[in-house]
């Protein structure tokens, strides 16, 4: 390994051309990134500093100072592009061609592109090329289709461009050369080169152990490409399946779901970082592929669930109030089932099962690793191909129906659970056809208030009904828009007009009838606090 001190404009030229590889993530630099860049040394620049130091640059040199592969670094080299990029778009001749050498170099005698200085990864090449490189504007219509397709790298690209367009429209054609020579003159990296793709991937995880901002995807990923052993005429293979999986996914959220892919399988607790707990799993693989083909059948189900695609009406209301639930730990087992279903069981009734027992635990309070105990016995009986008796008597054995029918029968008011159990009795009577989807601001009030300041509320309600029936479900109304501090202590009448008035911005069935009562009195209460119970319990109970 050699490190040296280099100048911008002595990585940047065209004797040498850079590639980053397939086991590298791609370029998500954001625009705040580019804004300090650019601040911080024109900050440098305008100062007149000597030389201003943005990092280590660091290589796998494939051949004899022509051709590197970028193990750390490609961040800043990619963002330099872009800065050269679009200076050599806002300055005249000579200077245009003198910065386009350093970016994507023409032939002096036939005017032809020639090498870019970097190469990017293959999805995002030909658009770096086109519309970094080349300079072409980026149509509207590609616009719309990155962000519609969520993008990130180029979506990173556009909006990095844009930052950079800010930076030299503020400035004249005279300060932005002399701040481009300065770049090139006066900027260093610590230039690293390493011999072998083994040597560098041992220094690619030193960075990450050193506090390198590397998500555990980009760890998983690299052990993979480990596995091939540098095997350059299966890296393309193996990047094309990783690819699928970013697409699928997302880059941002790769972590969340390899997380839950993960434990989908092992059913176990993390102990360590999420890429160390891989780490066995990638070693006792057929090969990387069936790894990778596992985790793309798993992202197709994650996708399913976060996309609610489930063609049984009952499934689609289970997992809509799933997603209510404070926690996600219901996602491992939902997905080792989807990965590996159960004969004789249909995935709506392990769903419905599923919501049942993730509600009752809900409502019971249980801690993390009591939570846990249920759905890890479903991945290991799920896994170990055991059949639909042996999961319906997982479910009954962690069920305790009059527990949590005793809890939600008592105060619920500032439960976490409070809010979700209410939207979902919204739904306990309606047919399954019937989806109702509820947005914006949902408040919870009371309709015997909170302190009995009427006399209305303290001619109908003791001191002692009232701390036994205020906080819970009977007592509770949903409403749409910002809780109405004002209406707490109004007697009943008044309180149902403002009542009915935000009623009719967002319809809640279980509201309507307190709002055609004539009085809201303790029968009334203990009526609908039985109806409220009974339903959750149709809808919540496992042995029953």
């Amino acid at each position: 390994m050699e490190a040296a001190e280099r100048t911008i404009s002595q990585i940047l030229t065209e004797q040498i051309r850079y590639e980053i590889p397939t086991y590298q993530r791609p370029y998500s630099w954001e625009k705040g990134n580019v804004e300090q860049l650019l601040d911080d040394v024109w900050e440098a620049f305008a100062a007149n500093d000597e030389e201003y130091f943005i990092g280590s640059l660091i290589t796998i040199e494939r051949e004899k100072g022509r051709l590197y592969d970028v193990v750390d670094g490609q961040q800043r080299l990619t963002t330099l592009n872009l800065i050269f990029s679009r200076l050599r778009d806002g300055v005249d001749e000579p200077a245009k061609s003198e910065l386009g050498r350093r970016v994507l170099p023409r032939n002096a005698l036939t005017g032809e592109e020639e090498s870019p200085r970097l190469t990017l990864r293959q999805r995002d090449q030909n658009f770096f090329r086109r519309h970094v490189l080349a300079g072409e504007t980026v149509p509207e219509a590609v616009r719309k289709e990155v962000a519609k397709e969520q993008d990130a790298p180029k979506q990173r690209i556009i909006e990095n461009l844009e930052a950079i367009d800010s930076f030299i429209a503020q400035h004249d054609q005279k300060t932005l050369k002399l701040f481009a020579n300065y770049l090139l003159s006066r900027v260093y990296v610590v230039f690293v080169t390493t011999a072998s793709w083994q040597s560098a991937y041992r220094l690619f995880n030193v960075l990450n152990a050193r506090g390198m901002a590397l998500s555990n995807a980009d760890l998983i990923k690299n052990m993979l490409f480990a596995r091939l052993g540098g095997n350059a005429t299966r890296s393309s293979d193996l990047d094309e399946a990783w690819l699928e999986l970013e697409e699928q996914i997302g880059i941002e959220r790769l972590d969340q779901f390899m997380a839950h892919h993960r434990s989908s399988i092992v059913a176990t607790k993390a102990r360590k970082a999420l890429h160390e707990e891989f780490e066995p799993l990638i070693e006792t693989a057929a090969s990387p592929f069936t790894f990778l083909d596992e985790v793309n059948t798993s992202a197709r189900n994650y996708l399913r669930v976060l996309r609610n695609e489930f063609e049984a009406p009952a499934a689609r209301r289970a997992v809509r109030s799933l997603k209510r639930v404070a926690f996600e730990e219901w996602i491992p087992p939902l997905l080792a089932f989807l990965n590996r279903p159960v004969a004789d069981m249909p995935e709506g009734e392990f769903i419905d099962l599923l919501e049942r027992i993730t509600y009752q635990n809900w409502i019971r309070r249980l801690a993390f690793t009591a939570r846990l105990t249920a759905y890890f016995q479903l991945i290991t009986a799920i896994r170990a191909g055991k059949n639909a008796d042996d999961i319906h008597a997982i479910f009954r054995a962690n069920a305790n129906d009059d527990e949590f029918r005793s809890l939600l029968d008592g105060e619920v008011y500032g439960r976490p659970f409070a809010q979700a159990v209410l939207l979902r009795l919204e739904e306990a009577d309606q047919d399954e056809s019937v989806t109702k989807d509820f947005g914006g601001k949902i408040t919870i009030e009371h309709v015997l208030p909170q302190a009995l300041k009427d006399a209305y509320w303290r001619e109908r309600f003791s001191d002692d009904e009232h701390r036994l029936w205020l906080h819970r479900l009977g007592n509770l109304a949903l409403l749409a828009g910002i809780k109405n501090y004002k209406a707490q202590y109004f007697p009943f009448d008044r309180k149902k007009k403002i009542y009915a008035e935000r009623n009719n911005r967002v319809s809640f069935d279980t509201t309507k009838p307190i709002l055609s009562a004539d009085h809201w009195t303790k029968d009334l209460l203990i009526a609908r606090q039985a109806d409220l119970v009974d339903r959750a319990q149709r809808i919540w109970s496992v042995n029953a």
